[in-house]
């Protein structure tokens, strides 16, 4: 837990992880305050359209209520008149449920006339419901007049309630009719809309560390313009990028990388005889053999110092790397044949391997390695040639 702990400290205080971080919690509350305000819009837009056709209903159910339906001495024929009434005003108005309340014995909110098909005993067994209706209802009696709606869970889904007081003159209630529109369908695109919209932020956030990081990585040696990354002769990029990318490499996994280092043969003795513009011309020709060969491959090339080059290749295998290698000695070859230059690089490679290195300047001293190595035999067997 220890070496976790420190591990996670490490990491939070590389800036490019802050950087990644800043972003990230950016994104994330940009997107949750455009999510709050057009939900807010969303659920204002719908609670107007509801609202509106509760008050309809209300408005066609309330001149045609039958006083009598307050009364406990009700006659059947009244009763169900009303009920007729009440279930075509809400077939009519597109309503879910139609409810009559009135208070009774004990002051106790009974429902009187339930369009509902469950009918009184499932009102009175469903507490969940029932308990949050009562509420609804008590408060009508208590203020006198309706107030907004809500959105209610019932056993049947989610459900728009509105209340309405009956008046049986100045703020004295006589009875409460409650307008239940069925909204689940709504409630259900409202959570799949919230999940799709935490997966979209999820991805935004990944996207914007991806991008962060790249952006980083082009402006986070301060001491440098973006456009001193670049060598200016061959187009490559230059040490100055190599030493950042380097360290950023280190900061990273580095088993996903490899290294390959070129140094030209001959460089010397062209300056020598030929002066240093040809000895620059030499150069540009093996960065561009570098550039072609290196197209499609994702590899990066640097110019790491007058005639030496060295190449870091992402997620590649060793033999990947080494067939890169090939084909840098075929493209080189190929020049040869058909610019009759004398072109040749001494090349080394090597893939990061944790039972060797113990950071990534160690894969590349295994490069320098081979590659010092092949140079050293490319001059002996030049120099066999002379004799």
């Amino acid at each position: 837990m220890g070496k976790l702990g420190t591990g996670f400290k490490r990491a939070l205080e590389k800036v490019n992880v802050q950087v990644s971080l800043l972003t990230c919690a950016l994104v994330i509350f940009s997107s949750l305050i455009i999510f709050l305000v057009t939900s807010g819009i969303m659920l204002s837009i719908l609670t107007d359209v509801y609202d509106e056709r509760s008050d309809l209903t209300f408005g066609t159910l309330e001149s045609h209520l039958d006083d009598s339906i307050f009364r406990d001495d009700i006659s059947e024929s009244a009763y169900m008149a009303e009920m007729s009434y009440l279930a075509m005003v809400k077939d009519n108005m597109k309503v879910s449920e139609l409810y009559i309340f009135k208070k009774g014995y004990s002051d106790s909110i009974e429902r009187v006339l339930d369009t509902d098909d469950a009918g009184k005993a499932d009102f009175e067994h469903n507490r969940i419901e029932t308990g949050k209706i009562e509420e609804k209802v008590e408060n009508i009696y208590q203020i006198g007049y309706a107030r907004a709606g809500d959105f209610i869970y019932t056993d049947k889904g989610y459900r728009y309630m509105r209340f309405y007081p009956v008046s049986a003159g100045s703020r004295n209630v006589k009875g409460v009719v409650g307008v239940s529109i069925d909204v689940q369908k709504i409630w259900t695109i409202k959570t799949i809309l919230h999940i799709l919209i935490a997966i979209i932020i999820l991805l935004c956030c990944l996207i914007s560390i991806r991008f962060s990081k790249r952006i980083f990585r082009k402006i986070s040696n301060p001491l440098y313009q973006d456009s001193s990354n670049t060598d200016t002769l061959t187009g490559l990029k230059n040490k100055n990028s190599y030493t950042v990318d380097l360290h950023n490499i280190e900061m990273m996994n580095t088993e996903r990388y490899g290294a390959i280092t070129a140094d030209l043969n001959g460089l010397k003795e062209i300056n020598d005889t030929r002066g240093h513009q040809a000895g620059d011309l030499y150069i540009q020709c093996a960065a561009k053999i570098l550039r072609d060969s290196l197209e499609g491959t994702g590899c990066i090339a640097y110019r790491v110092g007058g005639d030496e080059f060295t190449v870091f290749a992402k997620d590649k295998t060793l033999e990947e790397i080494k067939q890169i290698v090939e084909k840098i000695e075929e493209t080189a070859a190929k020049n040869r044949e058909q610019s009759g230059s004398t072109l040749t690089m001494s090349i080394g490679y090597a893939k990061f391997d944790s039972k060797m290195d113990r950071n990534f300047a160690k894969t590349i001293e295994r490069s320098d390695n081979m590659m010092y190595e092949n140079k050293r035999m490319f001059y002996q067997k030049k120099n066999r040639n002379i004799r």
